[in-house]
């Protein structure tokens, strides 16, 4: 289930950010969570990729973890 969240912006950023969504015919609420979730996406991706990045290292300096 979705949470609400507040944020504060300065005028000139909202008012670009407005002008953003407007372009592309959404609300400025739907926009900001298309952006937000976006990223959360991204930050998720990179978290697993250093993940991975972490085993796969692992694997390298330890040969008996390799035989696993």
């Amino acid at each position: 289930m979705a949470e609400t969240l507040t944020i504060r912006l300065d005028a000139d950023d909202r008012a670009a950010l407005e002008a953003a969504a407007r372009e592309q015919g959404k609300g400025l609420s739907a926009f900001i969570r298309e952006l937000a979730e976006a990223e959360a996406r991204r930050v998720r991706r990179e978290a697993i990729r250093a993940d991975g990045d972490r085993v796969v290292a692992h694997l390298a300096a330890h040969s008996e973890a390799r035989a696993e």
